[in-house]
């Protein structure tokens, strides 16, 4: 468990100084003030360092789940875009009536089943 939540952080750390963040989790979390008289109420300013690292932790699971979305979607498109060009190679390919085979045969088992149960109902009347 230790070591995730380290690899967390390091991973965290890194994404930060890519995205110009100064400020990790941790840095906050190690984050120490000098004491002073009338100073602010340590326990206070600890509590809202703590508050501010929830945030920065959920940040960094909001980012790091947006960038994996968007890493998928880069991949599908390139998957799609490699599709496309391997069909356009194809002989008498016309990419604008193109049908997908998935569901011609979707089309066909609906077709079927509506058949199957209209002579089961034919069979029933006689």
């Amino acid at each position: 468990m230790q070591d995730d939540y380290a690899r967390k952080l390091e991973d965290q750390k890194s994404l930060f100084r890519q995205l110009g963040i100064k400020l990790d989790a941790l840095s906050i979390h190690e984050k120490d003030f000098d004491a002073k008289m009338r100073g602010y109420d340590k326990e206070e300013v600890d509590r809202f360092l703590d508050d501010i690292i929830v945030d920065y932790e959920r940040f960094y699971d909001i980012i790091t789940d947006l960038l994996d979305k968007y890493k998928e979607i880069q991949r599908r498109q390139a998957y799609w875009e490699e599709e496309k060009k391997a069909l356009a190679r194809r002989p008498s390919f016309d990419m604008e009536n193109a049908v997908d085979r998935r569901l011609v045969e979707d089309g066909i088992r609906q077709v079927e089943r509506s058949l199957e149960q209209f002579k089961l109902h034919l069979r029933g009347e006689r």
